[in-house]
């Protein structure tokens, strides 16, 4: 997938499937959930579970999804491409796109917000999470 260094791959699922047989647009945000856990887990970003004390942790404040074509039972995968598009001082921009069978079905974006759960307010990306966004090249291959 040109232009996104890590690409995770959903297997289509019959509880995915609405009554006309296509991908449920609510599904397309599980999607987009389990490619960010599984992109943020390669950059060593989720290296420790979200209730630790003193963890370093996030919020979802924005998701965006322009659906493209509908997705079907088959081909039975969906491959969702994910690359960093912006760090800022409290938040960072993930970018998606989600291909079945080669066919573009839907591209999306999420802001993510550092976040001190200990004192409920934002705070700055972290140095390390930073340093893994911005650093270039594919993460997987």
């Amino acid at each position: 997938m040109d232009g996104y260094p890590f690409v995770h791959s959903e297997h289509v699922r019959f509880r995915d499937l609405d009554a006309m047989g296509h991908i449920n647009n609510a599904v397309f945000a599980t999607y987009i959930e389990q490619a960010r856990v599984e992109y943020l887990a390669s950059l060593n970003v989720l290296d420790r579970p979200v209730y630790d004390q003193g963890a370093e942790s996030m919020i979802l404040a924005r998701l965006e999804i322009d659906f493209r074509a509908p997705g079907d039972a088959e081909p039975d995968m969906v491959d969702i491409g994910v690359r960093p598009a912006s760090v800022g001082r409290k938040s960072f921009t993930l970018d998606y796109r989600l291909e079945q069978g080669g066919e573009l079905l839907a591209e999306a974006s999420t802001v993510l917000v550092s976040y001190d759960y200990e004192r409920a307010r934002s705070r700055e990306v972290p140095d390390d999470w930073r340093n893994a966004l911005e650093r270039p090249g594919p993460v997987n291959a």
